[in-house]
Formats: C-alpha cells, structure tokens, sequence
C-alpha cells in the first residue's frame, strides 16, 4: 500500500459526527416549552393575565427552589404563543435556569409580552401547535432527561391537524404534554366538564401526563404556578381533576 493509499485507507477509518452528534446539546433535567393560547378569544386583558401570572411564577421561591432542587439543578424553558394553523410564534427563547437570577432575567423577558403579537385571529389548532412545539424542543441547544410542552387554551381545537393525532405523535418522541384549560366562558358545569375532558383524552399525553382547570383567568397566575412547580419537580397532582372541577364549580 502506497503512503497516499494508507492516509485515504487512515481518513476513512477515522469516526465522523453524523447528525446525531452534532445536535447534542447542553444537558439539563428538563425542557419546559410553555405554550399560550393567544387566538381571537383570548382578549388583550386575558391575554396580560397570561403573562403576569406567568411571570410572577418565575419570581416566585417556591417555584426557583424546585428547580434548584432538581438532580443538577438546570432546567431549559422557552414560551411560545399559538393561535391558528399558521400562527405559532416563539416568544421568548430557550434560557436556561438555574438559580433566582436567571429566573428573574426569564420572567422580566416574559413580562414584556403583554401586547399580544396578532389580531382578530379566530382559529385555535392546538394539533398544529403541538408538533411545532416539539420541533422546537427538538432542535434547541439543550438535552433533557425529560422534556415536556405545557399548553394553556381555552377552547377545543377547530382547525390544523387533530390535537389526539399530534399528541400521539409527540408522545412518540419522547415528550410529555400537560393541559391547562382556561374555563372562563363555560358557565355551565357541565360545559366546564367539557373542556376537561377534552383536555384530558386529546390534549395530554405521555407518562405522568396531568391536566390542571382554572376556573378563569384572573386564577391562572395561582394555576400556573401550581402547574409548573408540579412539572418541575416531577411529581403528580395530589387531587384529581374531577375533584378539583366539582370544588371549584361548587357555587
């Protein structure tokens, strides 16, 4: 074997970094994509509720301890607004968290989306929201040993791939989805029911996989905390959905 034959035969042998390689990413011990539900029914006040309640979470001790509690203590969480087939929108980036700072630094970001970015945009497709939500979990710079989309809505889904199809999908590939309805236009209990169990049986999915109501939104900053120091920690809600419905319905 010529010289020039043996370092063709030795560049050949060497290992290359396929794609796999190449995309391996930071770890930490969760990927959080929160997505809101930003389409025509959501009003420019419901929609600040969104965002303050979901800022003041990130504020919150409770909330920075979990995290810190975590195996390593780091965590990877991005926002992403969704309304119709067409309308998803990454909010705020994938940052990562790992003590009060880097939380405080996240929730200022979140705050100051306050002004929805769309109008009059009338199609909720939660399907389609669900599988860009795991393509962006997918290709950001992180690795978690768990990774889970969090979507908030307040209505079914009626346009864009069907939610239960896009949920398996996403099962698939390894994420775990959990479901906040907003039930601020069901007054009836029975329209609340509803809502749940859509969330439920075409929305969520995956192992551990919870749907947590709230009643409206000036709750949701108190259910989104709930739901994020639930997720974070790993653990499963203690009450099930039904009661939590029938408490919060009582009156």
């Amino acid at each position: 074997m010529t010289r020039l034959s043996l370092m063709i035969f030795c560049l050949l042998a060497l290992p290359v970094a396929g794609p796999a390689a190449a995309q391996q990413g930071q770890p930490v011990d969760l990927e959080l994509l929160l997505a809101l539900d930003v389409s025509h029914s959501v009003t420019v006040e419901e929609h600040a509720s969104q965002i303050t309640g979901l800022a003041a979470a990130f504020r919150n001790a409770r909330l920075i301890s979990a995290i810190r509690n975590l195996p390593t203590g780091r965590a990877a969480v991005a926002v992403m607004f969704w309304a119709g087939p067409e309308n998803q929108i990454m909010a705020v980036p994938w940052t990562l968290i790992t003590d009060e700072a880097s939380a405080h630094a996240f929730a200022s970001r979140v705050a100051a989306e306050t002004e929805p970015p769309w109008e009059g945009l009338s199609f909720t497709a939660i399907g389609t929201a669900l599988l860009r939500g795991a393509d962006e979990i997918d290709s950001n710079r992180f690795e978690g040993r768990r990774r889970i989309i969090d979507l908030s809505g307040d209505d079914p889904s009626n346009q864009g791939v069907k939610a239960a199809e896009a949920r398996d999908l996403v099962v698939l590939r390894g994420i775990v989805i959990n479901g906040l309805p907003i039930l601020q236009d069901r007054k009836e209990h029975e329209d609340r029911e509803e809502l749940v169990r859509y969330f439920e049986t075409d929305v969520a999915g995956g192992n551990g996989a919870f749907v947590l109501p709230t009643l409206d939104f000036n709750d949701f900053p108190r259910a989104m905390l709930a739901k994020l120091i639930t997720e974070v920690s790993g653990r499963t809600p203690t009450a099930p959905t039904r009661r939590q419905l029938a408490d919060m319905t009582a009156d």
